[in-house]
């Protein structure tokens, strides 16, 4: 027996003899006030059998894993003295491993390690004006979707809360910090350190609320440190300025401040805003706003206003018109723009469903002044799907100046790693990969620099149009048009101008156990004008209520219009559950995914089964996982197989 399972098995009899007194003092000296409640044991094994080979022009591996796995987990509560003093909660997850791994035909490495998990919260004067909550935690988690690469995190975590429930000032005050290693696709390493404070006042003069936060945290992907400190304030007021709550103001300053490896950039805003309710169906809203940022060398000043009116007419025809306009002034030039715009939605009950209608038109007009060619993007908002081409905003971009985080700007994605570019033209497109940290429809925040073209004046009218149909609760048709038109006003002519339509059609049909759906987008754009669409059939069946059966496939194609190129992708997904008795349940799932394409020509298909069987608290399940992926751009191929077999005891 080596140290470390010494002291594990140390530290739980130490847990038995400590609980056992407590519990027997607690029975005995019952006016003494203290009470734990009787300590509950969970256990667990398992057996985990891992195949995994890489094949590609510049690497062949093949490695095989084993792992043993011993688990306990003890548990118990209870409060000193009065449960208005103290309560707690004590959690000890001790767990061995044994690892035997196997790579490229060398000889066999075994490994054992120790870990002793556990949980601990203390409350202290829970119903007082103040109240402080502390807590560690340290555990294990692993991600084990069907089909993707298994991602096993440990992480170390431990703060405390300080609520103070004063009438006046209630105040929330955080500090938490946490160490995680994740080893999977990639390996990452985080220390990182929370702290969070929250303040609301609801006096006569409205209710003012204070949000700030300090982040500072170390994450190392894949051998690469990235620092980051983050720091963030939000104060807010909102104010009733009627007794009939009819007037609106509300006041914004916000601060922000980050700094990273990548990227350092400030910014602070403020802004003021009034809402005022004319009438049932008629109200207005007047907003200004002033922005500053800086990043690096990098700043700009931009000032805005805006005006709106809201006109509901017979519960159907809801009507809006705005006017706004905003300057800005940046390193490298200017920019003024002013618009407004008329937007009409019209919805409507009819004897099969609902009918809505909108109608949109805007004009707007810009004014720019560019004295540097390479200019600063801070902040661009994109969504990331898959099948999906995002596009970065402008042309010409520099591609090692892009920066990508999460909407916070707290975490920070690292290419290859969590996504990719791919020039397309004199654009840059941008895509998540499949097993980095940003997951499929996230929203990210992207800088970077480009290559301005000289400045020109120029009006921009955009038009939208689009009906919808409910029929019968069961069938759904619509139908969109955007445009966007820039004509030329002053300055040097660019080579192209603006001259953007997208037509959007989509029908979903929900019968029985069947949905169909068929969607197609057709854009004419002078960026890269493309046609998409994607027709997807899915069949559900549930039978006696033992038997469950899904099926669905889809296939589509993406074409770029300029090239000829295009992208089709095609897929089916399985989904089988049976009950096949009272304690057990069978699930069977499979899958395949192809994309091709001249920038990607990816194949993915799996198949898993799952067998659980259940008697009480007791739990016993076996599981295969198959995986096999290529990558025909780069010649990569990648086969795992995966094996596992486990047996708990809940804690009870």
């Amino acid at each position: 027996m080596n140290s470390d399972e010494w002291k594990a098995k140390r530290a739980i009899i130490l847990f038995y003899v400590v609980a056992f007194i407590l519990l027997m003092a607690s029975n005995a000296f019952a006016e003494r006030r203290f009470f734990i409640e009787r300590p509950s044991l969970g256990l667990g094994l398992s057996y985990k059998f891992e195949e995994d080979e890489r094949e590609g022009p510049d690497i062949k591996t093949e490695k095989t894993t084993e792992t043993y796995t011993e688990k306990l987990e003890i548990g118990t509560e209870g409060w000193f003295y009065h449960p208005a003093l103290l309560i707690y909660t004590l959690r000890l997850f001790p767990e061995w491993e044994q690892t035997i791994q196997q790579s490229d035909g060398l000889e066999k490495r075994t490994s054992r390690t120790f870990l002793q998990g556990y949980f601990t919260e203390f409350t202290f004067l829970q119903f007082k004006p103040y109240t402080l909550n502390l807590f560690a935690n340290k555990q294990t988690s692993t991600l084990e979707s069907s089909f993707a690469q298994r991602s096993r995190t440990e992480s170390d975590t431990y703060g405390g809360t300080l609520m103070l429930k004063y009438r006046i000032l209630p105040t929330i005050i955080n500090y938490n910090h946490l160490k995680s290693i994740q080893t999977g696709f990639f390996t990452s390493d985080e220390d990182r350190d929370e702290f969070r404070i929250s303040m609301r006042h609801d006096k006569k003069l409205g209710d003012t609320r204070l949000d700030a936060s300090y982040i500072d945290s170390v994450t190392t992907t894949n051998g690469v440190p990235i620092r980051s400190e983050a720091k963030n304030a939000f104060l807010n007021n909102f104010y009733y300025i009627t007794k009939d709550n009819n007037i609106l103001l509300s006041s914004g300053l916000i601060y922000r401040d980050t700094q990273n490896n990548l990227i350092k950039s400030t910014g602070y805003g403020l802004s003021e805003n009034l809402h005022w309710r004319h009438r049932k169906n008629l109200s207005t809203n007047y907003s200004i706003r002033y922005d500053k940022d800086t990043s690096g060398e990098f700043s700009a000043d931009k000032k805005s206003g805006e005006f709106n009116l809201t006109h509901l007419l017979y519960e159907n025809l809801t009507t809006s018109m705005n006017v706004d306009g905003s300057s800005s002034e940046f390193t490298g030039g200017s920019e003024d723009l002013y618009g407004a715009g008329l937007n009409l939605n019209y919805k409507r009950g009819i004897p099969v469903g609902t009918l809505n209608i909108n109608i949109g038109h805007d004009y707007k007009m810009t004014k720019r002044d560019i004295t540097q060619n390479f200019l600063q993007v801070i902040d661009e908002s994109h969504t990331l799907m898959d099948a999906v081409v995002t596009l970065l905003t402008n042309k010409n971009v520099v591609i090692d100046s892009i920066a990508v985080t999460d909407t916070t700007g707290t975490t920070v994605y690292i290419e290859n790693v969590d996504y990719t570019v791919t020039e397309v033209d004199s654009f840059v497109r941008i895509s998540r990969t499949a097993f980095g940290g940003i997951t499929n429809g996230q929203g990210v925040l992207i800088d970077y620099r480009y290559f301005s073209n000289p400045a020109f004046d120029y009006s921009t009218t955009g038009q939208s149009y689009g009906v919808n149909l409910n029929l019968w609760s069961v069938w759904m048709v619509s139908y969109k048009f955007n445009s966007s038109k820039q004509k030329f006003i002053s300055g040097t002519p660019p080579d192209t101008l603006t001259d953007d339509s997208i037509h959007t059609a989509e029908t979903e049909l929900n019968w029985k156990w069947t949905t169909t759906s068929l969607q197609f987008e057709d854009r004419q754009t002078t960026n890269i004008p493309t046609t998409r669409w994607r027709v997807q059939e899915t069949l559900a069946i549930k039978y006696d209520r033992r038997i469950f059966l899904s099926l669905s496939g889809h296939y589509g194609e993406l074409k770029f219009k300029d090239t000829g190129e295009d992208e089709i992708f095609y897929g089916f997904n399985s989904n089988v559950q049976l009950v096949t008795s009272r304690r057990s349940r069978l699930t069977l799932q499979g899958f395949k995914d192809k994309i091709s394409g001249a920038l990607k020509k990816n194949t993915s298909l799996g198949f898993s089964s799952n067998f659980e069987w259940f008697y009480g608290i007791w739990r016993m399940g076996i599981s295969y996982r198959f995986l096999n992926e290529r990558d025909d751009i780069f010649n990569e191929t990648h086969r795992n197989n995966y094996i596992l077999f486990e047996i708990k005891r809940t804690l009870f």
